[in-house]
């Protein structure tokens, strides 16, 4: 079974990692570039709030990339600001009835202080998950170069595996652990050379769900050129259960208007009882820029729960758009189809417009 799991890993073509990862297209491919995080996402470096002005968004006016929208002519260089505003409108419809639900997402605001080539990071939101706790930290770090190539963070977060995608709903993030709201305790070094790049990093601490978690983690990847990257993840966990995860993934920019993005995981679960579960994943997005800030995307997301099992595979496929009309404002649309084994109707209808402001 481990040898057809690898196979199916393999034929995917599976070609990595930014929080807009569509970037690569314009040969950006290495998330400290854009990022304060070297995983990706959360707040930008200066230099990235140009590029959301310069290549991503449609309209801009100077200065509208900045966090203040450039009301203040002259900011501390040692202190950054940032955050996350992301809600959601779901609809399904399926054999179960039709539902349609407003979800709030992400509240969140982030402060960085920087000396120098280091930064302490702190995340501070709402649990839109617990209305027990409106208010908490869910992400803190330091982060620092050790020397040229070698980083290191130490703090509150979730550990570089697979593709970082803003797209927590499907098989490769959230259903495996590594969605919104999955930071765990982590310690991290990561060795960056032209072509390639390592990370290697130790967890532990309780999770969101109060299961305590101690792993390890280690991703590989390596640049054909800016535009090309691919890479292995391989996960080691105990939580509730010994998971074993093995994920290939990358992405690659075919045109500055046309690109690729995919990560496939295959999942070896043994539980307390013994029983071993093995499981597969995989996710793929195809985008073309129409306009400037304006994505025509295809996806597709396949969730394998139990290769022995016939009725655990879900599988989502669809089309939407993406649109970026302005500095510090996303809007996404998907109407899909999926098929869910367990239902006896085939196929029901999946749609949602999420709008996600950032700092």
């Amino acid at each position: 079974m481990f040898l057809r799991a690898i196979l199916l890993l393999t034929t995917t073509f599976p070609l990595t990692l930014l929080a807009y990862p569509q970037m690569i297209r314009h040969g950006y491919n290495n998330c400290t570039t854009c990022h304060v995080s070297p995983r990706g996402g959360g707040m930008p470096t200066d230099y990235g709030r140009a590029l959301s002005k310069e290549l991503l968004s449609t309209w801009s006016y100077e200065g509208e990339e900045q966090w203040d929208y450039g009301a203040i002519d002259e900011k501390p260089d040692w202190f950054k600001l940032g955050g996350d505003f992301r809600t959601v409108q779901v609809h399904t419809r399926n054999q179960r009835g039709t539902m349609g639900r407003y979800i709030i997402m992400q509240e969140q605001v982030e402060a960085a202080l920087k000396h120098k080539n280091s930064y302490l990071n702190i995340t501070a939101g709402s649990d839109t998950l617990k209305e027990s706790r409106p208010w908490y930290i869910p992400q803190f770090y330091f982060y620092t170069n050790l020397t040229d190539h070698l980083n290191m963070r130490v703090g509150r977060f979730v550990p570089r595996f697979g593709v970082n995608t803003p797209e927590h709903i499907f098989s490769t993030r959230g259903p495996l652990g590594f969605g919104f709201q999955s930071e765990r305790d982590t310690l991290e070094f990561m060795y960056i050379q032209n072509k390639w790049d390592v990370s290697l990093a130790v967890v532990t601490g309780e999770l969101r769900n109060k299961t305590e978690a101690q792993g390890f983690y280690t991703q590989i990847n390596y640049s054909f050129s800016t535009k090309e990257k691919i890479g292995i993840s391989i996960e080691k966990q105990t939580r509730g259960s010994e998971d074993l995860s093995l994920s290939m993934h990358g992405l690659v920019g075919f045109t500055d208007k046309l690109y690729l993005i995919t990560d496939s995981v295959y999942r070896n679960s043994e539980s307390v009882n013994n029983r071993i579960q093995e499981g597969f994943f995989h996710f793929s997005k195809i985008g073309w820029e129409m306009e400037k800030g304006f994505h025509f995307i295809l996806i597709e997301d396949l969730k394998k729960q139990d290769l022995q099992a016939a009725g655990t595979t879900e599988f989502l496929y669809g089309g939407g758009f993406v649109f970026f009309p302005r500095p510090h404002l996303e809007i996404q649309g998907v109407l899909a189809k999926q098929r869910v084994a367990r239902f006896e109707s085939g196929e029901g209808e999946y749609a949602w417009l999420m709008l996600h402001f950032y700092l």
